[in-house]
């Protein structure tokens, strides 16, 4: 069983004050590359005895064989159970004696992999962090203990409405692109993967060309450069991932419900969407604000929550991917109200699209989502997180300094243009895991069909 470290007090302490940054302008980036060609971003700071990495190699679940899918998951979930001569057990120890964080996860684009260590075992950190990508052994007791713990936590998924509605609608989606798996994969699959398969993946997808690095910290760029061929250097060239085709929405709008017994519904919503490279991508961010983004605030909130009483909470949102964009959205609410929800949602969806934003709802947006950025710089953690991301979409460092002026620029005319162009209710695809009582509410205002998948026992 994996521990937990010592010393999180300490941390939890330390990244809070680890950049004491007044702005996100102040941040320095610079691009360090190492005598063996390596990149990464590093922005130094000597106040405090710690640094943080944070790492992703590009090519993530949406990349496995179908017949493996949560192969990336797993081998995610296994990296830090033993590298060359540690096992698993010896491994955990050398982490928790030295006081360092360190893991990784998947997801459908990328396997990310994140550290945390003080200055004075940075060096001891680096070293595991070399035997986990660069020689896991994959070992049959830690293998079989994940699975069980995968194979678990997708049976708990199925009896998550939220999870099974959200699953549910990527599935109908995508439909067959690989977009449409869940990244921890299928009972079924997850049973098949074999060492063989973990340490093909290891050879073959975790290589230098693939990867990219970020680093805060008391770290300086000549230490970093050396550290970063003893690191990496030992993972093969490879090659660049290959592209995937294009996702698309693949399903007409439509209801589809999973009956379930209870008293509440689980609504997940939405129709294709924009990648982050989108011309359009900042008005429609901006106007995602205004309809959903702001959590309790917005126009789906004030509607469903604070005129009707219908839900907690709804939101919306772009999910943008490597090959595709989706727009989305939640909401949960009584069985007996949930079609008047989701007309009132398929209402202000329309609205916008036809009528657009007010100046008030444009200035407000701005001010929130300038005034909020320097937030996204709060600990060493948070801003190895924003130089990871910002290379993986082939920023510029500068782009930190230029972000808030692309807020800035969306104007009314702009908004207008891409709800028109973005927002289409008559499109939204509707996953519900519940009882619904109301639907005719939603297909009065709406031609959509709806399709019953029948009702789940109780456990």
């Amino acid at each position: 069983m994996k521990r937990y470290f010592v010393a999180l007090s300490f941390f939890a302490a330390a990244l809070t004050v680890c950049l004491p940054l007044r702005s996100h302008a102040l941040v320095n980036i610079q691009e360090v590359t190492s005598p063996g060609g390596i990149r990464a971003w590093l922005v130094e700071n000597h106040t405090i005895p710690m640094l943080s990495m944070k790492m992703a190699f590009i090519g993530g679940a949406a990349w496995d064989p179908d017949e493996k899918a949560g192969l990336s998951n797993m081998v995610a979930s296994l990296l830090d159970e033993g590298g060359g001569t540690l096992t698993s057990h010896d491994f955990q120890i050398a982490l928790e004696e030295h006081a360092i964080s360190l893991g990784f996860s998947a997801s459908r684009d990328s396997l990310h992999g994140s550290m945390r260590t003080l200055r004075k075992h940075h060096e001891k950190a680096f070293a595991l962090l070399r035997l986990a990508l660069t020689a896991p052994r994959f070992d049959p007791q830690p293998l079989e203990r994940m699975r069980k713990a995968i194979l678990t936590g997708l049976a708990r998924r199925g009896e998550s409405p939220q999870a099974v509605a959200s699953d549910y609608w990527f599935t109908k989606m995508w439909g067959k692109h690989p977009y449409g798996r869940i990244v921890a994969g299928r009972p079924e699959t997850v049973a098949t993967i074999t060492r063989s398969d973990l340490k093909g993946f290891a050879k073959d997808r975790l290589t230098k060309r693939n990867l990219v690095v970020a680093v805060v910290g008391d770290i300086t760029a000549a230490e970093l450069a050396t550290l970063l061929d003893k690191t990496f250097g030992d993972l093969a060239e490879g090659e660049k991932v290959k592209s995937l085709p294009p996702a698309t929405q693949q399903a007409e709008s439509g209801v589809w419900v999973k009956e379930r017994p209870g008293g509440q519904t689980t609504v997940v919503f939405g129709h294709g969407g924009i990648k982050r490279d989108d011309p359009d991508w900042y008005a429609a961010y901006v106007m995602n604000y205004i309809l959903g983004g702001g959590g309790l605030t917005g126009r789906l909130s004030d509607a469903v929550r604070e005129e009707r009483g219908l839900a907690y909470s709804v939101y919306s949102y772009f999910y943008p991917l490597r090959h595709g964009g989706l727009f989305m959205g939640q909401v949960a609410t009584q069985n007996a109200r949930a079609g008047e929800a989701m007309a009132v949602i398929h209402g202000e969806i329309s609205r916008l699209a036809s009528e657009g934003v007010t100046e008030e709802e444009l200035n407000d947006a701005k001010t929130y989502l300038t005034g909020s950025y320097p937030l996204e710089f709060d600990s060493s953690g948070s801003i190895a997180g924003q130089l990871l991301g910002m290379q993986i979409l082939g920023f510029s460092p500068n782009y930190i300094q230029k972000r808030n002026s692309y807020i800035a620029d969306v104007s009314r005319a702009q908004i207008s243009r891409v709800a028109a162009r973005l927002l289409q209710a008559d499109k939204i695809v509707w996953s519900i895991v519940g009882k619904p009582d109301d639907l005719d509410k939603l297909t009065a205002v709406t031609d959509v069909p709806v399709v019953s998948r029948g009702v789940k026992p109780s456990p």
